[in-house]
């Protein structure tokens, strides 16, 4: 990662492409947000692998397979290579194929997030009472009072508040983001290619 910021960084820096390079504000935004969703995708993934993902998901064949989330990973960083490429040397097509790379990274965790997320949802069976407690007022009364008596003062918790399921929602939203700047940024060269012609 450090290679690909001084990459970024050269590229900021360097007179060559700092003035012939057409929408490079948007090539070096694109770029700092291709690292951070990187950055975050990388997170998810030593997460998944070392809490026994990709074992479970080989054992009982449930889950996301192991070839979507690498294919995505993959995709997402050869474009990555592709981009800083393009910010380097400032040739249109590269950035025209890491728009495509990431349109591919995309596409890929739009379908691992499809395939992680169980659908329908299962709802637990709520518990029936035995035919005896719904005939006999007594021993619902009896219950009650039992349990009054073994916790009187029930001790209300906060709940926590859980931010695991906003770490990938938070990397959704920087793909789609760093897509839609890869984009402007191609469409900035290719109309600045087509106004220097």
């Amino acid at each position: 990662m450090s290679r690909i910021a001084g990459a970024l960084a050269a590229a900021w820096a360097s007179p060559d492409t700092s003035w012939s390079l057409p929408g490079h504000p948007l090539v070096i935004a694109a770029g700092i947000s291709w690292l951070l969703t990187a950055g975050i995708g990388v997170y998810m993934l030593r997460t998944w692998v070392m809490r026994g993902g990709l074992r479970v998901q080989r054992a009982t064949g449930a889950g996301v397979p192991p070839a979507v989330v690498f294919g995505h990973a993959a995709a997402a960083l050869a474009g990555l290579v592709v981009w800083v490429s393009y910010a380097a040397a400032g040739w249109v097509p590269l950035a025209w194929l890491g728009l495509a790379f990431i349109a591919a990274a995309v596409a890929l965790g739009i379908c691992t997030v499809t395939l992680w997320t169980p659908y329908p949802i299962a709802v637990p069976k709520t518990a029936t009472p035995p035919p005896a407690a719904r005939e006999d007022p007594g021993v619902v009364t009896d219950g009650m009072i039992a349990s009054l008596l073994a916790d009187p003062f029930p001790v209300r918790r906060r709940p926590r508040l859980r931010l695991e399921p906003l770490i990938p929602v938070g990397h959704g939203f920087a793909a789609l983001a760093t897509f839609m700047l890869a984009m402007l940024a191609a469409i900035a060269a290719r109309l600045g290619t087509f106004m220097i012609h």
